[in-house]
């Protein structure tokens, strides 16, 4: 599948891998990496993937119009995701970050 791809780092940021109970089950990593992914002749992401050191999420999206509406493949949506949608002029609810 062709993707069209926006890229973004976040230097300060710290990622580590949750237990569904919330319980840190990793060392946090400094820096993560943020991939956008959109689909070729289509205009809303359809995934992103979160990349920081050895950790690493593919997070599928989904929108009603401009509104993150779901997403999988995480309990919540880390806030550089949600940072970069805004950015890119979609509404992300605040429910989805916990």
């Amino acid at each position: 599948m062709q993707t069209h791809t926006v890229k973004r780092f976040f230097p300060d940021s710290e990622e580590a891998i949750a237990h569904q109970t919330g319980a840190q089950l990793s060392t946090p990593t400094r820096g993560v990496e943020v991939l956008l992914h959109t689909r070729e002749n289509e205009q809303i992401p359809c995934c992103a993937e979160v990349i920081s050191g050895e950790h690493y999420a593919e997070i599928g999206l989904w929108f009603e119009g401009n509104e993150l509406s779901d997403f999988d493949g995480v309990f919540f949506l880390p806030r550089e995701i949600g940072e970069m949608l805004t950015e890119a002029g979609y509404s992300v609810p605040k429910e989805c970050f916990g």
